[in-house]
């Protein structure tokens, strides 16, 4: 590609690849939360303790965390394609296979391993690898395209979930998502990398060597930066999976009737959209570093209001919003950050390693939460109040490595 050449943007293939996005996470991370009540129902249920059922996706998360450094150096050596193209069939398999575990925790927890190797293989992190090697600086556009999209997913998981479930059982309603993850995420997926794939052509290089990966991930793990910008990734990922968890409680904790306190949970979802939006009308050309730091800036005041608005319903709501689309921008910056600050060169292996941060925290953040939530509410949204600081003090650490 010649230097005034612009970047191709992916196309349309970015907007398949997001639909397929949005219908993974509907699968395979809604899946559990949305069949929660009829999974637990004491008839037809699943017949497993609560905390056997939470283990499933907690140890799939885990899973995820622990190989995504290996997913990172396959996207390098040019297989990014194919783990988003075949992972959701690994997902259906697990959804399948846990329609067997009526009363076998060992099934249950066997089939989240599969469903936590396609988490690995198919989302978020292996999306935007692929991306960021594929496009180079065009990926902002296209990784916010795929998050705007993406962020549905609860929303179509949770109706959908409910329905089939009350219509076929929790088994009936596993057995339709593995169809989803079989016959939509699979193939919307295998033509949007296709047609990305065909769209870029010679503009991207070959993928680099295993050693070079290696050397490259070498090179950033000795970079002080590396581990300060995992650390922020950590921090706003635990701040955030605490507050979405237990946000029923620690709303009800501040004041909220129950009705107030569903719908504001609720809102952190399309608030997560709104930010992306935002970020889309602002253009490309607003500076990196402004944006991580209004960003963390907008955790900590989230936390901050929560913490306050006792008894305030016009605080609650400011508090979703700020807490949503804080969440949402973060999801969009997450690869531009590392991107920018460590370089792309072996970016796949950089990127599976930082990644480790953000999914064991979404891992550990209900058991931390609830240890913290016996102390109560305010224990909770304090905690939360000191990571986003912490986040906040370590992207003003970093500024000097952003533009603007």
């Amino acid at each position: 590609m010649s230097e005034s050449a612009p970047p191709s943007s992916g196309g349309i293939g970015v907007w398949l690849i997001a639909g397929g996005q949005t219908t993974g996470y509907a699968t395979l991370n809604f899946a559990f939360a949305a069949l929660l009540v009829a999974l637990n129902d004491p008839v037809t249920g699943a017949h497993m303790p609560r905390t056997m059922l939470a283990a499933g996706p907690t140890i799939g998360l885990i899973l995820a965390a622990l190989i995504a450094p290996r997913m990172g150096r396959l996207v390098d050596r040019g297989r990014g394609a194919t783990l988003l193209r075949y992972g959701p069939l690994v997902g259906a398999a697990g959804l399948v296979l846990a329609t067997f575990a009526e009363a076998r925790p060992a099934i249950w927890i066997a089939a989240y391993l599969l469903i936590g190797l396609a988490m690995a293989t198919t989302q978020f992190e292996t999306c935007f690898a692929l991306l960021t090697r594929r496009l180079g600086t065009a990926a902002r556009g296209a990784i916010v395209r795929v998050t705007l999209v993406a962020g549905f997913s609860a929303t179509i998981a949770f109706p959908l979930g409910d329905a089939l479930a009350r219509s076929f059982g929790w088994q009936g309603a596993l057995l339709a998502f593995a169809a989803i993850a079989a016959g939509v995420t699979m193939p919307l997926n295998l033509i949007g990398t296709a047609l990305v794939q065909r769209r870029v052509g010679r503009e991207v290089p070959d993928p680099p060597d295993a050693a070079g990966a290696k050397s490259a991930l070498h090179r950033a793990l000795r970079d002080g930066a590396f581990w300060r910008l995992g650390g922020l990734i950590g921090l706003i990922w635990m701040n955030h999976a605490m507050l979405s968890t237990f946000a029923l409680p620690l709303l009800a904790g501040r004041g909220a009737p129950h009705g107030i306190a569903v719908m504001l949970a609720a809102a952190l979802g399309p608030a997560q959209v709104a930010g992306r939006v935002m970020l889309v009308l602002a253009g490309d050309d607003l500076p990196l570093g402004r944006i991580t730091i209004w960003t963390l800036a907008g955790f900590v005041l989230s936390s901050t209001l929560l913490l306050a608005g006792h008894g305030v319903p016009t605080i609650w709501l400011l508090y979703a919003l700020a807490q949503g689309s804080a969440a949402g921008i973060a999801t969009i910056l997450r690869p531009l950050l590392a991107a920018e600050i460590l370089g792309r060169d072996g970016f796949g292996a950089v990127w599976g390693a930082l990644s480790v941060a953000p999914l064991l925290a979404q891992a550990l953040a209900p058991v931390v939460g609830a240890l913290l939530l016996t102390l109560g509410g305010s224990a909770v949204i304090g905690a939360c109040l000191a990571m986003a600081v912490a986040a906040l003090l370590l992207g003003l650490s970093l500024r000097p490595r952003l533009h603007g």
